[in-house]
């Protein structure tokens, strides 16, 4: 039986990114991703659903996001989807779902005036973004 969990969302992002330095020296960035799908009801009337989405990056993706995102520019996100559980400072638990962009199939380009880039500031090809070689840190990396 084959499985897979693979996420692709093509949205911008609510917020800057939240960048954090983690024990092993590595950067993890977090932020917000916003979707919106845009229909006509019914009546012929323009209608509009935005989805957010919590987004977790890793290695090489972090360091794209710390330099290139920023609050309302588009981004391309391909990771995996990731469940947890944490206990929130009144101690009442809390189950959050995130998208996780790390190891070799975490992709974060970032779409802004200047066009796709990479951690190096150079325009960026499909093939070549440097977070889509980010380590995973489930792996050890």
């Amino acid at each position: 039986m084959l499985n897979m969990n693979r996420v692709t969302l093509l949205g911008h992002a609510g917020r800057d990114p939240e960048i954090r330095t983690l024990n092993n020296g590595n950067k993890a960035a977090s932020f917000a991703l916003a979707t919106t799908e845009r229909w006509k009801d019914r009546d012929g009337q323009p209608a509009e659903n935005t989805e957010w989405h919590r987004v977790v990056a890793y290695g090489a993706a972090a360091d794209v996001a710390e330099k290139f995102l920023r609050k309302g520019v588009a981004a391309l996100v391909e990771g995996r989807l990731a469940t947890r559980e944490y206990r929130d400072r009144d101690g009442h638990e809390r189950t959050v779902t995130e998208i996780v962009v790390a190891g070799p199939r975490g992709v974060l380009n970032v779409l802004g005036p200047g066009g796709r880039q990479s951690a190096d500031g150079a325009p960026a090809d499909a093939e070549t973004s440097a977070a889509k070689r980010s380590p995973d840190p489930a792996d050890g990396s």
